[in-house]
């Protein structure tokens, strides 16, 4: 209870910065799942984010998620805050996003909720104005806390290819 308050005054406050920005840019980043294995059920996710860029090189936003698998669902809304530092030409652009999370996870009855804390790294490919690619490319810190247990991770924690977890999406500027 204490963590989703938490998670809210956060949004809130977030919510609050953002509407005071001046001449902000509004973006939606999205990315979508469905898989349909024979003889098994579906599975999906659904991940939209809405951010707002505050400077030229900052933003902040808000996202959430649905999922079924097989194990379960999952739903997930969280506040983040991203930083485009490199440029690499015209088109290509690395950033760090910040991140607080709350997820709960429902399966065979049980219900667990989960809380995270992430730094992470990814980039953005624009093919024109208003589109871009972008990619998650791994978490560099990562603070876990689901029922009384936390884990804590620096790095790419222990993956030795963050191209193979990352994480693909559309970026649309409006």
């Amino acid at each position: 209870m204490k963590k989703t308050i938490m998670m809210l005054v956060a949004i809130m406050t977030l919510a609050a910065l953002t509407a005071t920005a001046q001449k902000s840019t509004k973006y939606l980043i999205g990315s979508v799942s469905y898989t349909k294995t024979k003889g098994s059920d579906a599975e999906y996710s659904i991940n939209p984010k809405v951010g707002y860029y505050l400077t030229n090189k900052t933003s902040a936003g808000v996202f959430g998620g649905v999922g079924e698998s097989a194990d379960g669902t999952t739903t997930t809304i969280g506040a983040f805050g991203r930083n485009d530092f490199i440029k690499f030409g015209k088109n290509c652009i690395v950033f760090a996003e910040a991140s607080l999370a709350s997820t709960t996870a429902k399966a065979a009855g049980v219900k667990v909720s989960q809380f995270d804390a992430n730094l992470g790294l990814g980039a953005n490919y624009n093919l024109n104005a208003k589109w871009a690619l972008t990619m998650n490319l791994a978490n560099v810190f990562n603070y876990s806390s689901s029922e009384g247990t936390s884990t804590t991770s620096f790095a790419f924690g222990g993956v030795n290819n963050p191209f193979a977890t990352a994480n693909f999406g559309v970026f649309y500027m409006f």
